[in-house]
């Protein structure tokens, strides 16, 4: 789910700081994932890892960006660099809204996950 919305907006670019500085101290350029866990009870949140390629999730943020993060990516590797900057991704969250993506599993424990 993208933005999340247990976050308040301080906490959001706290959190956008906390990430390019994880990808900065090791020269990282490319589309991937910082990724925090977040204590709901105090409002702080603790690095979990980075992952140097796309997740699963990625959609999410293609669509509350309007972009295509495997072009990126495909880009990246070609030399070129980013076509926008962390700010302008800001803003083109805040004009497209929010976006959810959920799994549906028919797997059946009784049938031994088949």
């Amino acid at each position: 789910e993208s933005p999340a919305p247990c976050l308040d907006e301080a906490t959001r670019l706290d959190l956008w700081d906390k990430a390019r500085k994880a990808a900065s101290a090791v020269d990282y350029v490319g589309a991937g994932t910082v990724e925090f866990i977040l204590d709901r009870d105090t409002g702080e949140f603790y690095f979990m890892e980075m992952n140097t390629r796309l997740q699963v999730e990625h959609p999410v943020s293609e669509m509350v960006t309007g972009t295509d993060l495997v072009e990126w990516q495909l880009n990246i590797a070609a030399g070129e660099k980013l076509p926008m900057t962390q700010e302008e991704i800001s803003e083109a969250i805040s004009q497209r809204g929010a976006a959810i993506e959920a799994r549906i599993y028919a797997e059946s424990p009784e049938k031994g996950f088949m």
